[in-house]
């Protein structure tokens, strides 16, 4: 997992597919699972909670928001979180918050 805030070289383009203009709410819970089922991996779901695996990398987030990720050596919890921005060519998935800024980026291996 990286934490690009500060990178330049990952900012969000308002056109590009992942941007956080493009980000999913979790208050559609079928396009936010639909979303991560198209990344390289397997995905379970339930009504409240996705998790998806890929390698040693999981990644689940929560209907209210609560986001667990990680990979060996690398770890993340928060639950501060109100859309997901997939980028399905890169393999990463944004966090964003209720304030419409990106949190966080995790990336699959």
């Amino acid at each position: 997992m990286t934490d690009d805030r500060d990178d330049p070289d990952t900012e969000a383009e308002s056109d590009a597919d992942g941007s956080v203009d493009d980000a999913v709410p979790l208050t559609d819970w079928r396009r936010v699972e639909s979303a991560l089922r198209d990344l390289d991996g397997t995905v379970t779901a339930t009504d409240d909670r996705i998790e998806l695996r890929s390698g040693s990398a999981r990644f689940a987030v929560t209907r209210d928001g609560r986001v667990e990720a990680g990979m060996p050596l690398h770890d993340l919890t928060t639950g501060r979180v109100t859309a997901l921005a997939v980028d399905h060519d890169r393999g990463a998935i944004r966090l964003v918050t209720d304030d419409g800024e990106m949190a966080y980026e995790f990336r699959l291996p």
